[in-house]
């Protein structure tokens, strides 16, 4: 490491080292305190404490030894300043991110290479969406203000049951969400998650709807649609960037969720799901194309009640 060169009130050091050196008519003392000023700014820039510690061991003055491992002692204390300020910023900034996303999707960004999440990475995943039903009969007759404090119980209620289960929350869309497990790590038992918080889903339903009940407002319905297949996961968007899956899989569990309420069941499920799943009671409802889907579906429908 290269020190800065000895200014003019810099060079009177020769008191500090034996040699018999001063501005005419200046005390010792005072001289020695302007050197050690003019150094004392120097070396705290350009010497790590370590550093200032070593020559203060090494130095056979006793005064440059106590200036020099004060210097190191106020080195430390300034970088110990310096690294909790950085750790504030970075609790500001994961603060903020939690706010407009899940936790999980915020200690993922947080956590990964940008240039990783911009990259993205196909991966298996099974795709959760749910709706309310009749949503737009249960606002008609509440204020805007009701409905948004509706929406954000519901929301609340949702997430726990979905990150209770393992799954990560990708996006909310009105009265709708959707919602991934295995990403960002598909693992065996994903799809065994994915059942178990739709089916935590309807019992979290289910006791919202008799609060509800007791108050004599009307109940709230969901329908879900699961499948599973590959997935792109990843930071998308140019300026504003969002964390998300899209592909075929995503498209077809929104049509499956959209079949619900034009049938009798409250979940309907691909046979991937059916097939990936390690124990999932299901009864065959139809074989018949979906759109956005590749190919005619063998559609299932599993029992939420447990």
């Amino acid at each position: 490491m290269v020190l800065p060169k000895a200014t003019a009130a810099a060079a009177d050091l020769a008191p500090w080292f034996g040699r018999p050196h001063r501005e005419a008519g200046a005390a010792p003392t005072l001289c020695r305190h302007r050197v050690a000023a003019a150094w004392g700014g120097a070396l705290l820039t350009a010497a790590p404490a370590a550093l200032l510690l070593g020559l203060a061991a090494a130095t056979g003055s006793e005064p440059m030894a106590l200036g020099l491992a004060g210097l190191a002692l106020t080195s430390l204390a300034l970088e110990v300043r310096r690294l909790r300020s950085v750790a504030r910023v970075a609790m500001v900034h994961r603060d903020n991110l939690a706010r407009l996303a899940a936790p999980a999707v915020a200690r993922l960004v947080a956590e990964t290479d940008p240039s990783t999440l911009r990259a993205g990475w196909e991966q298996e995943a099974t795709v959760l969406f749910a709706d309310i039903r009749d949503f737009t009969h249960l606002c008609e007759t509440v204020s805007p203000g009701d409905v948004a404090a509706f929406l954000a119980e519901f929301r609340c209620r949702v997430a726990e049951a979905i990150e209770a289960a393992g799954g990560l929350v990708d996006k909310f869309v009105g009265d709708e969400v959707m919602a991934v497990f295995g990403v960002p790590h598909a693992g065996f038992g994903d799809t065994d998650r994915a059942i178990a918080a739709a089916r935590s889903l309807a019992a979290a339903m289910l006791g919202w709807t008799r609060e509800r009940g007791r108050t004599g407002l009307p109940p709230v319905r969901i329908g879900i649609g699961l499948h599973r297949g590959p997935v792109f996961v990843g930071a998308i968007g140019a300026e504003r960037v969002e964390f998300t899956a899209v592909g075929d899989t995503v498209n077809v569990a929104r049509r499956l969720e959209q079949m619900t309420r034009t049938t009798a069941c409250d979940c309907i499920v691909s046979e991937a799901v059916v097939r990936d799943a390690t124990s999932c009671e299901a009864r065959i409802i139809a074989v018949q194309p979906v759109r956005g889907a590749r190919a005619v579906l063998r559609l299932f429908a599993i029992a939420l009640a447990t």
